[in-house]
């Protein structure tokens, strides 16, 4: 195997190994539970322990503590699945599976012209919006109409908010005004979401990036951490991010919760070969090595690190291997001119987006799975990896990745390297153990039975389910401790003061960002529905 030549994140994350670091009572549920509870059983949650009350899901048993199905609020950056991204799946997760066990769920998110009613969930609430356009599919939630603030229109015992826009002020404020627990869940690094959105030269200067540290970076991260300090826990995907958070002020319980993997489609036979006819294509032989990443192709996804990577260190050495990129975005036609530059486009292969059924066939079918982003909250596509198996090899960030793979046991983590000097090292020690690798059967599968069983272990929906019921339970009770008086119960003139100070940052945050987006304008490319809705 790979050795890693390149310096750990010192001060800034600590050692590889530092990485890896880690720091439920289930009541009765009558008449629910047999149905509920199907879909969790098998090959999924193979190695879990039982559930506290036999073959009832935790969802059905958060009923107990108040004698009836729960009304639960999801706030989500988005009201369909416009694209492949883990917190719309995580979405689809909660939505469909509370209930199934009887809750009362609604999603609140952006209104998306694009979406056709069949894609929304039943009960979906949708907000006045913008569209962003540095982020094609993605809308921002705005409180242009009165019906939003009117309080006779929500009564919701809990609001999870898998939100990284303003929207967190309505959770807030419905915390404030009705009294609802909050949990804020943290789905996007803020270094990377404010990144994407500048022209490439600008993102490149050194100079505008300090200042954009000083004017953004840190006025931002106060900005979240005063409004998950106005929640009732905060939901982070890495110890990582709980350190972070930690660091920034964050004085709320923070849980650590996982994403789900679907068992229904990840556990599914094997089909079709996708990579057949790519290969036939460019008259490749068959059996070439065949590495593959899925993700956004956006800048903080770092795609183009992975075609350099590629066309200098692993097709001098393996010329008959193949790097396939799926998924699309912003950068898809900037990377596709660089794999020209480099003379590798030949071996270079960007499918589009692909229905998300079919991604256990690129996971199973290939041979190893890279990944070169920094900017993972989680990164679902790398535990969708690792639940099929694929030998893996990626860059440790301190957050999703690094909390997924431990080095050497269930994948491969290098350093990413600072600076020109360290970056480059970084990326030949990435490319030579991903040749070495391909030449070692035993080593990848070594690390594909750790990887697949580690998975099922952290990531099936009994594991995720219960986690987050307890993190629900735990929400109620910091709100009763805290001693919350909806606002309400008193006067207008109270309630009035309230709601303008939670619509004034919202609007000009929300604001900001859009205005922002359009300083990098996109191409934007129209497409059939791809994935599963919400509600499907």
């Amino acid at each position: 195997m790979a050795s890693n030549p390149t310096p750990s994140f010192g001060i800034e994350f600590g050692d590889v190994d530092d990485l890896h670091s880690v720091a439920a009572a289930v009541g009765p549920w009558a008449k629910t539970g047999t149905k509920a509870s199907a879909s969790f059983t098998g090959a999924a949650n193979a190695g879990l322990g039982e559930p506290a009350v036999a073959g009832l899901p935790a969802f059905a048993a958060l009923a107990a503590r108040h004698g009836r199905p729960l009304r639960v609020a999801i706030l989500s950056d988005f009201t369909r699945t416009s694209y492949a991204n883990g917190a719309v799946f995580q979405t689809r997760f909660l939505y469909q599976e509370l209930r199934r066990c009887g809750h009362d769920v609604t999603v609140i998110g952006p209104h998306d012209p694009d979406a056709s009613p069949s894609e929304l969930a039943p009960g979906t609430v949708s907000l006045p919006s913008l569209p962003l356009r540095a982020y094609p599919g993605v809308y921002v939630p705005l409180p242009f109409s009165r019906w939003v603030f009117d309080v006779r229109r929500w009564n919701f015992d809990i609001c999870f908010a898998q939100t990284t826009s303003m929207l967190l002020e309505f959770g807030v404020w419905l915390r404030e005004m009705m009294g609802v627990p909050l949990l804020c869940v943290n789905t996007t690094h803020l270094v990377a979401a404010y990144d994407v959105l500048l022209p490439a030269k600008l993102s490149e200067s050194d100079l505008f990036q300090a200042g954009l540290h000083l004017a953004l970076r840190r006025p931002f991260e106060r900005l979240f951490a005063r409004i998950y300090n106005q929640s009732d826990g905060l939901v982070v995907l890495s110890e990582g991010l709980r350190g972070y958070w930690r660091e920034r002020g964050v004085k709320v319980p923070i849980h650590v919760i996982p994403r789900v993997v679907t068992p229904e489609v990840f556990d599914q036979a094997l089909g079709a070969d996708p990579y057949t006819h790519l290969i036939e294509r460019e008259a490749l032989p068959q059996r070439g090595p065949r590495i593959v990443c899925a993700g956004r192709h956006t800048r903080e996804k770092a795609p183009d690190r992975l075609i350099r990577i590629f066309a200098k260190h692993v097709l001098p050495r393996e010329p008959d291997a193949t790097l396939t990129l799926v998924g699309e975005g912003p950068e898809t036609e900037p990377c596709r001119a660089l794999a020209r530059a480099l003379g590798a486009e030949h071996h270079i292969f960007f499918t589009g987006e692909v229905p998300w059924t079919t991604m256990p066939d690129y996971y199973r079918y290939a041979d190893v799975f890279v990944h070169a982003s920094l900017s993972e909250t989680y990164g679902n596509v790398m535990g969708e990896a690792l639940w099929c198996g694929t030998p893996t090899v990626a860059f440790a960030d301190g957050m999703g990745v690094s909390a997924q793979i431990t080095d050497g046991h269930n994948g491969i983590l290098f350093a990413p390297g600072k600076g020109a000097a360290s970056e480059a090292a970084a990326d030949a020690a990435f490319g030579r153990a991903v040749v070495e690798l391909i030449h070692d059967p035993n080593a990848r599968a070594r690390l594909s039975k750790a990887a697949a069983r580690r998975a099922r272990d952290r990531c099936s929906p009994l594991a995720v389910q219960q986690r987050i019921a307890d993190v629900f339970e735990h929400a109620q009770d910091h709100a009763v401790a805290s001693g919350l008086r909806p606002v309400a119960e008193r006067p207008r003139l109270l309630q009035w003061i309230s709601t303008m100070r939670h619509i004034r940052p919202w609007t000009a945050f929300n604001g900001l960002v859009y205005l922002s987006g359009r300083v990098r304008p996109v191409k934007v490319v129209k497409r059939d529905r791809l994935h599963p809705g919400i509600g499907s």
